[in-house]
């Protein structure tokens, strides 16, 4: 059985689309005000207050080109096996870790609401939305992480023994890992 995960992907629990709808959300606000600003400027301004056509065409490219990259990779995120290594896509990179690595911790499942030092605090490098956080992280309890979260109650917890880095892993069904852990 832990043969047949290795490169394959890991389930996570939870559904991105909650993520999706504020990224979208929020990108968009913005891209509307800016647009209103700059109508309302064309409009009512005088000759020399008015907003150029090159503005009117590069802002809305420019927050599609960002949404488009934003959506593209968080759908990307994921967990893998890859030949020994546990492969962690954020959206925003990637990082390796290899199992032999973290067999000595094993794998916990823990709820962030309970253990509150295990929260993400501050996000370093990575992608921070209701229902989706993904990147590096520094925890309440002063640990660097590498997060990808979906929900927070039945959270795949990590670590290595190389680099003193904790994994928190939104995995549907964390029994898999573990068996090839053991292996």
């Amino acid at each position: 059985m832990s043969a047949s995960i290795e490169g394959h992907r890991l389930a996570l629990a939870g559904s991105m689309r909650g993520a999706m709808r504020w990224l979208i959300a929020l990108t968009t606000l913005p891209f509307v005000i800016a647009l209103a600003v700059l109508a309302t400027v064309y409009l009512h301004g005088g000759q020399g207050a008015q907003a150029p056509l090159a503005l009117l065409i590069a802002i809305p490219a420019s927050v599609l080109l960002a949404q488009f990259l934003l959506v593209r990779g968080i759908t990307r995120a994921g967990v893998s096996i890859d030949r020994g290594d546990l492969v962690v896509h954020t959206g925003l990179g990637t990082k390796r870790v290899q199992l032999s690595r973290l067999r000595q911790h094993g794998v916990q499942v823990v709820d962030l609401d309970e253990r509150r030092e295990l929260k993400p605090m501050l996000r370093l490098w990575g992608t921070g939305l209701p229902g989706f956080a993904a990147g590096w992280f520094r925890l309440r309890n002063g640990e660097k992480a590498v997060c990808l979260l979906t929900q927070r109650q039945r959270v795949t917890r990590l670590r290595s023994d190389e680099d003193n880095l904790t994994l928190l892993l939104s995995l549907a069904d964390p029994d898999p890992l573990r068996d090839r852990l053991q292996r």
